[in-house]
């Protein structure tokens, strides 16, 4: 009888002292379904002589634009159509979230003009965007156009790019990355997260082929730096070749995918996220702590100086590309060479905790990156692009699909903050001490 009382008293004392908010239950997924689908891009022209002008001077080439990124903010999708071919007329360009045609044309963002292909003031080749909470743009605009091509041109610098859409304005602020930050001759900016906090913080992946990394950039002082580990950045033999719809590529593609999990506390009472990352050609996540990252001198140590603090998490059943994490700590991501959708609940153990939630192959070829509308739903591009790269696309067959499931899901971006505790005030500190009082009152009546 005392041992059970004993235990009803630690117990207690245990209800009394935790205050972590349960895991909201994973919500149960709609089906994915398309929602937008086009055998080639094209885009709102000024005039349909514009748009002959483009196709007869080469400046437009359909099979040459792929979408990549995507993004959500307002009434909007943002896409991204990387200039690793020519005849790319714009880089970054909106469609409507709303459906109203299954193949939308593009409207260059945010002007025609600020697509212009050698205006070093433009955008010249944009992987990837990040909306924050705050509806900042982050824009990553790698500066050197062609990177498919035999003569890449590196006239423009690297840069990141920020756009306030909240003011309507959509002006272009261009922060260029220093020399001693990256080359950018060999640089491949591929993908962000933003971190809102202490001055905010951008984690980009790096995929270069020579030099892999993650650079942290802090839009306080528009300070950047560069971190680099080769066993977890770096591809790996086993994992180049992917098999996707009959069609093999090798594609030995270093760091790639990156997301970022919810605040937490550490043990020192440290507010902490993860930052989770894994090359497109390897079968493996990894995950080291957002303050590491922070930690400029580290950059400085070289080889090496991250490895202490790398974790891996285990391997996935095939290679991924892009990745996103929601509001709650769930990453979804694609298993490419299944032509999966999985998502993952990061509480849980990596090994034990991956979950397939939409396999087709003939709809899922190549999951590239992910969004989240303020509606609860996921969109996920699909851009085929072992076909891209091998110069095998078609224009007579869909290429390209957006994909919709309403999952329940925010962006990482809207997830909770976390605050250290501070010294409890006296009435916030009066209903724990009453309720141990009652406990040992209860008990001492038991033993009397």
């Amino acid at each position: 009888m005392l041992a059970l009382v004993l235990l009803a008293v630690v117990a207690a004392a245990a209800a009394q002292n935790d205050t972590t908010p349960p895991r909201p239950p994973a919500p149960r997924h709609e089906q994915f379904r398309v929602i937008y689908e086009w055998n080639a891009i094209d885009f709102e022209w000024a005039s349909p002589e514009d748009r002959e002008a483009y196709l007869n001077t080469s400046r437009y080439i359909p099979q040459n634009v792929l979408i990549s990124g995507i993004n959500f903010y307002g009434e909007n999708l943002f896409l991204t159509m990387p200039r690793m071919l020519d005849g790319v007329p714009a880089t970054l360009a909106t469609i409507p979230v709303h459906q109203s045609n299954t193949a939308p044309k593009l409207q260059p963002f945010p002007s025609w003009s600020d697509n212009a292909v050698g205006n070093c003031s433009a955008l010249q080749f944009v992987q990837n965007v990040e909306i924050d909470k705050n509806g900042i743009m982050w824009i990553l605009d790698n500066g050197r156009v062609g990177t498919l091509t035999q003569n890449p041109d590196p006239k423009c610098p690297p840069s990141i790019v920020l756009i306030d859409l909240k003011s309507g304005t959509n002006v272009m602020e261009r922060i260029p990355f220093p020399a001693n930050t990256l080359n950018s001759n060999t640089t491949y900016l591929n993908d962000l997260v933003v971190d809102n906090r202490d001055g905010d913080y951008a984690y980009i992946t790096d995929n270069s082929a020579v030099d892999p990394g993650i650079i942290v950039f802090r839009r306080s002082d528009k300070k950047s730096w560069k971190l680099r580990d080769m066993k977890s950045m770096t591809s790996v033999p086993d994992a180049t070749v992917f098999r996707v719809n009959g069609t093999t590529v090798n594609l030995p593609v270093n760091i790639d995918g990156i997301a970022l999990g919810p605040q937490y506390l550490t043990e020192d009472e440290q507010v902490d996220r993860k930052v989770y990352y894994c090359p497109l050609s390897s079968y493996h996540l990894y995950a080291i702590n957002a303050s590491v990252l922070r930690n400029e001198s580290l950059a400085q140590q070289g080889e090496g100086a991250l490895r202490p603090y790398v974790v891996d998490l285990g391997t996935k059943a095939s290679q991924t590309d892009g990745m996103k994490m929601d509001s709650n700590g769930t990453l979804y991501f694609g298993l490419i060479g299944n032509s999966i959708i999985a998502e993952w609940n990061s509480s849980v153990d990596f090994h034990v905790g991956q979950r397939t939630i939409a396999r087709d192959p003939n709809y899922i070829q190549w999951v590239d990156r992910f969004t989240f509308d303020d509606q609860g739903n996921t969109y996920v591009v699909i851009n085929r692009l072992y076909n891209f790269v091998k110069n095998q696309v078609s224009v007579n067959e869909v290429n390209y699909r957006i994909l919709k499931s309403h999952t329940g899901s925010k962006s990482y971006v809207f997830g909770e903050d976390v605050t250290p505790p501070s010294t409890p005030q006296q009435g916030a500190a009066a209903a724990p001490t009453v309720g141990m009082s009652l406990v040992l009152l209860a008990l001492a009546h038991l033993l009397a």
